[in-house]
């Protein structure tokens, strides 16, 4: 008898159970096919493991100094907890909707009454909760409703949650909660550090979700309804994320999005109460306003971004190409689909928004911004090799898509309405856009919109006041350095005019003293140390002209950028955690709702997560007025990462 060929070689398939999936390829397949029970291969790590044993196989969380201490540490009152879930299902849920809000309700109300009890994997996501929604208020609102300094609860919550994920292994977790605690520690943090450090630290969380296969639809795999839509959610937030946070490292930013026929499907359109464990089937999707919409038009975008990558890659083209140096063919494809895309948006969604709630009204105008920023990519001034080249309608179009683009986010900033979703806006300034208009106001100083484009600049700065004081950011410097230049020649252009210039606007006179500040602390220093640097010739970063730009003459800097430093974000104390004790063996309910992984399976190789980098960089530019800055250099210092030095 002919033998049939051998399937298990490229046999994959999840095994998953309560809460905790794993997948399996080829060889591992095979082994796993040899156990009576193949959940059985989720069960060779306990959660209930002691304290020094979950240390002794940390790594400190992804590579870090020594292994910190697990000693004990307390939960916020059980009044506090409730308090900041309820700031959480606020300010971050309707943004995020990894978690789904009535599962975890009775599970955190029943944590707040007993803390001793809490698996570790449920306590990871508590204290990721409290760091998530600290990061959404502002120091008025911490020490009003919180009665702490907003700095001190959030170092508080984020170390916390650094042991927590630590303590649950989350390096070798197939546990759905620690992925939700990672992601959700992933998005308090991605304004503290630096962007390659978040795009790095994103990265592990994909390749976690890998492990459990979330890029494949758990309808493929056989999975409950329930929790196919949870993993959806989930997969398709580490998505965006890592793309943003890609672009902000000047990266390509859509390089691995694919989605093919047993690719993880985007989200249905549906209220949290539509969903629930154990439901036979997912219902049709809404084609109401659900609290879902704000995500759901995340999504649609893209969706449009994933087909214009799909038809490049069909083309032979890079991914890059579908936003920066287009033909003029392919630049009218590309205008073509996005009015397809807006159109939807605007059929399907926008118009049944009600501006009078603040989820409607923040959905609005992402969605109006985010076409914007289309716009302003498929015609980006980097397309020309000087502003004497680019015709002039295109010019005039570009400009104005920069002030919407600069309305739009002080909008997002600043209405009362959208108080509670501030935190999103920071994620999503658009420097190049923003750079734009300063390099049109040096061009021209006295254009027929100057007056009210300063206005709307001095908003910016006052929205985000760390673009004076955070010298650790290099595009915080440069931007300045430029704004600074740009209002000098106004002021310049005003007396040749013979004409009075209008009283100097807070945040310039901000910039000059903190820029005077910064210059005296700086010949402090080199005259202690007896001798005068030149920050150059020393060998510091130069901003090297790397080829033309498209308004050469509208941009130069003549400051010398002062050394930038990063601060440790370190608390004086390891934070610790109570105990997982024997009783939650005896308390079902963590089982049967999912949220107890002590038969959780994780490598030994654990982390105990420190990105607490330092940046000891200098930032160059020669003091002169012949130095150019090209969108090359304005990337680099956007994205400058850290340098751990040896």
């Amino acid at each position: 008898m002919e033998s049939e060929p051998n399937e298990c070689i490229n046999k994959s398939f999840l095994i998953h159970g309560q809460g905790r999936f794993k997948m399996v390829d080829n060889l591992y397949a095979r082994v796993v096919e040899e156990l009576h029970n193949p959940e059985d291969a989720l069960d060779y790590s306990s959660n209930d493991a002691s304290d020094m044993e979950a240390s002794d196989h940390d790594l400190s969380f992804v590579l870090s100094s020594q292994p910190k201490s697990i000693t004990r540490t307390r939960h916020p009152p059980p009044e506090r907890i409730l308090q900041l879930w309820q700031i959480f299902i606020e300010n971050v849920d309707p943004l995020t909707k990894i978690v789904h809000v009535p599962t975890l309700r009775p599970a955190i109300q029943k944590a707040a009454s007993n803390i001793a009890t809490i698996p570790r994997s449920f306590e990871a996501l508590m204290f990721s909760i409290y760091a998530a929604a600290v990061m959404t208020l502002n120091e008025d609102e911490c020490n009003q409703r919180l009665g702490e300094p907003r700095k001190t609860l959030l170092s508080r919550y984020i170390a916390a949650t650094k042991a927590a994920l630590s303590r649950a292994k989350f390096m070798g977790t197939i546990s759905l909660i620690v992925l939700q605690a990672l992601v959700l520690y992933i998005v308090s943090v991605r304004d503290i550090y630096e962007p390659r450090a978040v795009w790095s630290l994103t990265g592990v969380a994909l390749r976690i979700a890998h492990s459990m296969g979330l890029e494949r639809d758990g309808s493929t795999l056989g999975l409950p309804p329930f929790e196919t839509e949870m993993r959806r959610r989930l997969w398709w937030l580490l998505k965006t994320h890592d793309f943003r946070t890609a672009e902000l490292c000047g990266l390509v930013k859509l390089r691995d999005l694919y989605v093919g026929d047993e690719s993880t499907k985007y989200p249905i359109n549906l209220n949290d109460d539509q969903l629930y464990p154990g439901m036979p089937s997912l219902v049709a999707e809404s084609n109401t306003m659900t609290d879902f919409i704000f995500v759901a038009v995340r999504y649609e975008l893209l969706n449009f971004a994933a087909c214009r990558v799909t038809k490049f890659r069909q083309q032979g083209k890079s991914a890059s190409q579908w936003d920066l140096h287009a033909s003029g063919s392919d630049k009218v494809e590309i205008d073509e689909a996005f009015r397809e895309v807006e159109e939807v948006l605007e059929t399907k969604y926008l118009r049944y928004c009600d501006p009078s709630q603040p989820l409607h009204l923040l959905t609005m105008v992402m969605a109006r911004f985010a076409m914007n920023v289309i716009r302003f990519l498929t015609h980006h001034p980097r397309r020309w090799a000087s502003i004497e080249q680019t015709p002039l309608s295109e010019r005039q179009w570009v400009w104005e898509v920069s002030i919407k683009l600069l309305e739009q986010h002080n909008m997002l900033q600043s209405n009362p309405q959208l108080k509670r979703f501030t935190w999103h806006a920071a994620y999503f300034q658009q420097w190049h856009a923003f750079i734009h208009v300063l390099d049109t106001l040096r061009a021209n100083p006295l254009m027929a919109d100057a007056e009210k484009t300063w206005q709307l600049i001095g908003q910016k700065y006052e929205n985000t006041p760390d673009m004076v004081v955070d010298t650790k950011k290099p595009i915080h410097i440069a931007v300045g350095i430029l704004c600074l230049k740009a209002y000098s020649d106004r002021e310049a252009a005003l007396l040749n005019k013979n004409m009075c210039p209008p009283p100097t606007p807070e945040f310039v006179l901000q910039l000059r003293q903190h820029r005077e500040i910064t210059r005296v602390k700086r010949q402090a220093r080199e005259a202690k140390s007896g001798r005068s640097e030149d920050p150059v010739s020393n060998g510091q970063t130069k901003a090297l002209d790397m080829g033309p730009r498209p308004d050469a003459d509208a941009i130069h800097l003549s400051n010398t950028l002062e050394a930038t430093y990063l601060q440790q974000h370190t608390t004086s104390h390891s934070p610790s955690f109570t105990p997982t004790s024997n009783a939650i063996e005896g308390d079902p309910y963590w089982l049967i709702n999912g949220f107890d992984d002590s038969q959780v399976g994780n490598s030994d190789d654990m982390t105990n997560m420190d990105l607490d980098f330092m940046l000891a960089q200098n930032y160059g530019v020669e003091n002169n007025d012949t130095q150019t800055v090209t969108w090359e250099q304005w990337d680099t210092w956007l994205a400058d990462s850290n340098l751990i030095p040896p």
